[in-house]
């Protein structure tokens, strides 16, 4: 029998590791978008965001279960991009880091957040 913070934690970690393949799935796809479509480097950025934004989304929504959902939210998002941002720097062979960074973990911390606080909205029937 599992106490309650092992259960929020293993639903954090599914939540992370969901996120996560979503992440590099859609990077996958929007890379080859890329290389066919011959879309400009302008547009990286912004996907990348709605990328992330809707893994996290995903994310919490099929992983979080009633009880505290924003706070475990906030706990995914900001493990997703922490865990994505080790995933990509592996694949890019280098470890950057800087204010944009800071950001992007605040940005998906707060995304996490949301999406919990969506999911409980969404699952209780309100």
């Amino acid at each position: 029998m599992q106490s309650e913070g092992g259960r929020a934690a293993a639903e954090v970690g599914k939540g992370i590791a969901l996120a996560a393949v979503i992440t590099l799935a859609l990077v996958l796809v929007f890379a080859l978008f890329i290389k066919l479509f011959s879309i400009g480097s302008s547009a990286i950025m912004p996907v990348n965001q709605v990328i992330k934004v809707l893994a996290i989304f995903l994310g919490c929504f099929f992983c979080l279960k009633p009880g505290k959902t924003a706070l475990k939210g906030a706990i995914c998002g900001l493990g997703t991009v922490i865990v994505t941002y080790f995933l990509f720097a592996i694949i890019a062979g280098e470890i950057s880091f800087g204010w944009g960074n800071v950001l992007d973990f605040v940005f998906g911390a707060l995304a996490g957040g949301i999406s919990g606080a969506i999911r409980s909205l969404v699952r209780s029937g309100r």
